[in-house]
């Protein structure tokens, strides 16, 4: 989604998670939110749609999913806004 704007992030969860900047202000439509699933630290990253969704990749494909779901709400890292430098 980010490269279809021209906008450059890491590979991974984990570099992504480092790259990006604190979203002030709370966490906004765009913004990314980053979960610990299998391992220590930033592990899964979706992209927050707003009203508490987001969407990301999974073994089922992509889905949209609730950040107070129970299984994400617990593993919830926190945000990172990714600003595109011109």
């Amino acid at each position: 989604v980010f490269a279809m704007l021209g906008v450059s992030v890491p590979r991974t969860a984990d570099a992504q998670y480092y790259a990006g900047s604190r979203a002030k202000g709370g966490v906004k439509t765009g913004d990314l939110v980053f979960f610990q699933t299998y391992e220590q630290g930033p592990s899964h990253v979706g992209i927050y749609l707003g009203n508490g969704k987001f969407v990301h990749a999974s073994s089922h494909g992509v889905m949209v999913s609730s950040l107070s779901d129970s299984y994400w709400s617990v593993r919830y890292l926190g945000a990172k806004r990714v600003i595109a430098r011109r």
